[in-house]
């Protein structure tokens, strides 16, 4: 992907309303000439702060384990698993 250069809309009200309204829907625009798409504004993905992991998240993890136990084969989820690899969804390759 090519490198972003940054552009200041601050002082041109259109763009900064349809960046606004990109940013508030998290929905991309696709600008046009005509009906010829010419560029797309996408909103812009911020990283979440993570999150510190507390004394009752980790005690209810724990309390997690085993959970399903009795309920799934185990054995024949690994035999059913490796099965569906082998199969081939993809269509054959025409040279």
């Amino acid at each position: 992907m090519a490198k972003s250069i940054p552009v200041d809309v601050s002082n041109a009200p259109e763009l900064l309303r349809l960046a606004e309204e990109v940013q508030a829907t998290n929905t991309p625009r696709v600008l046009s000439r005509g009906s010829e798409p010419i560029a797309v504004v996408t909103p812009v993905r911020r990283h979440r702060a993570k999150r510190t992991v507390s004394k009752e998240d980790y005690e209810a993890f724990l309390a997690s384990a085993g959970g399903w136990k009795g309920n799934v084969d185990v054995d024949k989820f690994l035999r059913d698993n490796e099965e569906s690899r082998r199969i081939s969804t993809r269509p054959p390759v025409v040279l």
